[in-house]
């Protein structure tokens, strides 16, 4: 069905696109070249008006027979298949009428009847069209193909994105029509001229070749800046763009846009100039380029088809965005060993140096004509040498799950179920109870197993971590794979604990004051309050700064009333206080902050947040949670922690207030990734 789709829809989308270009070739290509030449009713126009009313013709009504059977695939991928086909078309109404499709579709089946009236009509029987006649069809041609982008992928934005996308979108299909949709018309136009030795028709011609050079040229930077922002909107990535289906698409329509820009700029450069600067008495040197010039208007076109029919293919295809991607190399680029391998960068700055050399050699080339071939080929061999010194440089293994998304977001309940995973499954018994790698079974056991609070944790992407965990490390290794044994769910569970618990080494660092470059991501929880609300933590990002207060069984009192003390200073500087008693000390919490005591959801923040523990005065994690404080920004990330047993940082609240008042007058940030991807 899938496949049947596109197909409709790549008729659809070729028959709009004809119309457009046959219409703006008419109306801005041939009837003003006529008009320059100082000609009126000439044969090759009235010819080509002709032409023009057939093609238009069968293009309205192919996009009407297109546009019915598109309808009835859309109303066969919304209905039960298990039903019957009466049935199936009681979903006809609702959809016509309560979905964007449905109104779409109506919309454009009116504009396809007010084209119909202008291109049947009984007043346009002469041999050529009215001017009011062709601007009033090139408007309708040109909003019927523009709508086609509110039933494509860019109709899923909303807001401003939806009105900013649908504009580009719309700009890339009406380039699109003017320059591959009058690729016919121009091929025909060509073959009328140069059958004839007229003059006249001769500089028409010329003028024609020149106008349709210019709008080409337009055009296709219409195309360039409208199809970088749709395939970074759509794609957005560089492994969705060679581990999607949508992403290997699109690789597909540059590889056959490449060569048909390259034909467009022969013709641009070398034919249009040399027919233009032909003077008119010499008629069979127009003929001659003028054939040349239609060869590479018929292969332009030919590649100007198959990029209509992957376009086709492109909007019944999830976009890139939206899709796991799967990644086919076993090798990818990691520009972040830079920072840790100095080897690495030398090689790389040497790669950068061949590569200078490789550009003056080129821009030598260029410059002079003697030996030029022989300059290029070694510019060129020298540029690939640099390349692969680059490559080799920043080469590490990949999967194919090496950048799939987290299925699981970054959640305490996640980190919890991770931790209680991890000591079920039996992790513990070679990376050891806190995860350094020191398990019981560690010392029989080569290559040793890993330290997972190590920072090289956070290094890998979560898809390597899944890959891993779901298919062992490496044959050498002992580490198995839990494909069987565990869910997909229940592995991101593993990978968000294993996340944290490395975070946790870093978290070493934290102090009672703003770290000034954001980088721990505070993992979301819901929670509880003895008011009765029922909140999360990702609810306050963008309005609030959030102090969460794990209390210990020692000195809590004390706290507390600090706490209440400080409360209309904090609230008023835009702080949300979540405290999360120590489950023996909630009876005696319970009605005291009424609204800030979390009941609901204890256990999943105190063993998340507990990971953070770690600091310099503590080597290992803390057995028992102690008294800690974290203040988490706007964009959810921990940017300050305080441990009660370190000093009395947080205790004199004007200290609090000022690293307060540090966070709400910083510059916005970008909220923190929900998945933790690194």
């Amino acid at each position: 069905m899938t496949g049947l789709s596109a197909f409709v829809r790549f008729v659809h989308l070729a028959a709009a696109v004809l119309l457009v270009g046959s219409y703006g070739f008419i109306l801005l290509i041939a009837r003003p070249a006529e008009q320059s030449a100082g000609s009126v009713a000439n044969r090759i126009v009235v010819s080509h008006s002709l032409f023009h009313r057939r093609l238009t013709r069968a293009s309205v009504v192919t996009l009407f027979f297109s546009a019915l059977c598109a309808l009835w695939l859309q109303i066969m991928n919304v209905s039960d298949p298990a039903t019957s086909a009466s049935i199936e078309f009681r979903a006809l109404a609702p959809l016509l009428t309560e979905t964007l499709y449905g109104k779409v579709w109506l919309a454009r089946m009116v504009l396809i009847g007010f084209l119909s009236f202008v291109l049947f009509s009984p007043g346009n029987r002469t041999k050529e069209e009215s001017i009011p006649a062709l601007v009033g069809g090139c408007i309708l041609s040109a909003a019927l193909l523009t709508s086609i982008s509110l039933s494509g992928h860019a109709a899923a934005a909303e807001g401003l994105n939806f009105v900013i996308q649908i504009l580009l979108d719309g700009s890339h299909l009406l380039a699109s029509g003017l320059w591959l949709g009058g690729l016919v018309p121009l091929f025909v136009f060509l073959r009328n001229g140069s059958r004839s030795n007229d003059a006249n028709t001769l500089i028409i011609t010329q003028e024609a070749t020149k106008r349709y050079s210019r709008l080409g040229l337009i055009c296709v930077w219409v195309l360039i800046v409208t199809g970088s922002y749709n395939a970074w909107i759509l794609v957005g990535s560089f492994p969705a763009l060679f581990g999607t289906p949508y992403g290997r698409l699109l690789l597909i329509k540059l590889a056959l846009l490449l060569p048909l820009l390259g034909i467009a700029a022969i013709n641009l450069k070398r034919l249009k100039p040399s027919i233009v600067a032909v003077p008119p008495d010499r008629p069979e040197r127009i003929t001659a380029l003028a054939k040349k010039l239609k060869r590479n208007v018929i292969i332009e076109a030919c590649f100007g088809v198959m990029i209509l029919f992957i376009v086709g293919s492109l909007g019944v295809t999830p976009p890139a965005r939206h899709v796991q991607p799967d990644w086919p190399f076993s090798f990818r680029w990691d520009w972040s060993s830079l920072n840790k391998a100095p080897k690495a960068r030398a090689e790389v700055e040497r790669g950068m140096v061949w590569a200078a050399v490789a550009g003056i050699a080129i821009i030598a080339a260029f410059a002079r004509r003697r030996r030029r071939i022989v300059i290029t080929t070694i510019a060129f061999g020298t540029l690939g040498y640099a390349g692969h010194i680059v490559h080799t440089a920043v080469l590490i293994d990949a999967y194919p799950a090496t950048y799939k998304r987290p299925a699981v977001t970054y959640h305490a309940i996640s980190v919890a179920n991770g931790k209680l995973l991890y000591q079920e499954s039996g992790c513990i018994t070679c990376h050891g109870p806190k995860g350094y790698g020191d398990g019981p079974a560690a010392q029989d056991l080569d290559p040793k197993p890993a330290d997972l609070t190590a920072p090289h944790a956070n290094a890998h992407t979560a898809g390597d971590l899944f890959w891993w965990l779901s298919h062992g490390v490496k044959p050498s290794s002992a580490m198995p794979g839990f494909n069987q044994s565990l869910s997909e769910e229940e592995r991101w569970d593993l990978i968000n604990f294993i996340r944290a618990l490395s975070s946790g080494e870093r978290a070493r660092n934290l102090a009672p004051v703003i770290d000034i470059e954001p980088w721990l991501v505070a993992p979301d929880f819901a929670y509880g309050t003895n008011a009765g609300d029922t909140k999360s933590l990702r609810e306050h990002r963008a309005e609030k700064i959030v102090l969460l207060v794990l209390l210990n069984v020692q000195a809590t009192e004390e706290r507390l009333k600090q706490l209440a003390a400080a409360l209309p200073q904090l609230q008023s500087a835009g702080v949300e206080i979540v405290v999360v008693p120590n489950a023996i000390d909630y009876l005696y919490v319970a009605d005291k902050l009424p609204g800030l005591i979390v009941n609901e959801g204890i256990r999943e923040i105190t063993e998340t947040y507990s990971l953070f523990s770690r600091s310099f005065a503590e080597e290992k994690a803390f057995d028992v949670t102690p008294h800690m404080e974290f203040l988490i920004d706007k964009q959810g990330y921990i940017r300050a922690r305080w441990l009660a047993a370190e000093n009395d940082a947080w205790r004199k609240i004007d200290v609090l207030l000022k690293q307060v008042d540090l966070l709400r007058t910083e510059e916005p940030r970008a909220p923190a990734p929900d998945e933790h991807v690194h």
